[in-house]
């Protein structure tokens, strides 16, 4: 959090390693790579939130991802992460609640 004279700033985890735009339209990977990524990064994130709190932000854009080739890596990653106990999918206004929640301004 960031104190400014308009009030507190907070950011989001943001990641550019599971972002669609770099991955796909610069890298030029093939759309599996995703969830190959997608995966390498909850496994390592998942063990490590045994101890403490961990978010794993995943930025896709409907015309990049959304398209009929690419669509179902994504599906496929809900598919995997859904099978984990104590995982929950939020979105950035959820992530911002629990935060405020657990470390007041």
């Amino acid at each position: 959090m960031l104190k400014t004279t308009s009030g507190p700033l907070y950011t989001i985890p943001y990641t550019v390693e599971l972002n669609d735009i770099p991955m796909m339209m610069i890298q030029h990977h093939k759309a599996a790579e995703l969830i190959d990524r997608a995966m390498d990064q909850f496994e390592r994130l998942y063990a490590d939130g045994a101890h403490s709190a961990r978010i794993m932000a995943i930025a896709v854009h409907p015309y990049i991802s959304g398209v009929p080739h690419r669509i179902k890596y994504f599906e496929r990653i809900f598919d995997e992460l859904v099978k984990y106990e104590d995982v929950v999918f939020w979105t950035g206004d959820q992530i911002l609640d629990w935060y405020k929640s657990v470390r007041p301004a």
